[in-house]
This record gives C-alpha cells, sequence and structure tokens, in this order.
C-alpha cells in the first residue's frame, strides 16, 4: 500500500489540504494504470515540520510502500513522480520546489499488516 508523505506545507495552506490529499491519492491510485491501485489503496500524511522558515516554498512529497513489481518500471515510476508533482503544483503554484520521491518497498525485506 503506498504511503504519501508530503512536507513542507505551511498551516496557512491547512484549508486546502483535505481536498488536495484527495486529488493526490486519486492521482496516484489512477493516472498510472500499470500500477493497478485503487484509492482505497493509498494513504496521505502531512507530518508537522518542527520548522517553519520556509514552509510553503519548497513541498517535498515522498511515495513510501510502494511494492516492488516487475510491471512497476522506471518509466512507471517516473510517470508516476510526474504526475504526483504535476497535482502538488495546481494546489501550491506559489512553491519555488516541488519534487517527488518514489521509494519503491520490497516486502521480503520484512512486512506485515493488520487491518479490519
Amino acid at each position: 500500500m503506498p504511503v504519501l508523505i508530503v512536507y513542507g506545507v505551511s498551516e496557512e495552506m491547512a484549508d486546502k489540504l483535505e481536498e488536495y490529499a484527495d486529488t493526490l491519492i486519486n492521482t496516484v491510485a489512477h493516472s498510472v494504470k500499470e500500477l493497478n491501485l485503487k484509492s482505497t489503496d493509498v494513504s496521505c500524511f502531512f507530518p508537522k515540520d518542527l520548522m517553519s522558515k520556509g514552509l510553503g516554498e519548497e513541498i517535498i512529497v515522498f511515495v513510501d510502500g510502494l511494492f516492488s513489481k516487475p510491471e512497476r518500471t522506471k518509466e512507471v515510476r517516473d510517470k508516476l513522480a510526474q504526475a504526483v508533482v504535476q497535482t502538488t503544483h495546481q494546489y501550491f503554484m506559489d512553491a519555488n520546489l516541488i519534487e517527488c520521491f518514489i521509494r519503491p518497498f520490497d516486502p521480503e525485506q520484512g512486512f506485515s499488516t493488520l487491518s479490519k
């Protein structure tokens, strides 16, 4: 299950976060068909930044927990990263820098889940 972790969003942007999170989740789930994901497979979090200086100027998105599979090639991961950056830019046009890092996950390295 991919986990989106977004850094660099200031509290002044809080009114946009719910809509942005929903849009970003849908972008990840549906914009790259090769990922074969549903919206319910994706989570999104906004950790509180301990330093307020520069918030909103640089926004960094990490896509963690994307299980490594043969069909998730470099081209597919690049397509996902570009979709995340474009979606983020639509919501935070004043940011000087928007980056997305895709961090594939190999469940053979250790994984467990519990859901209800």
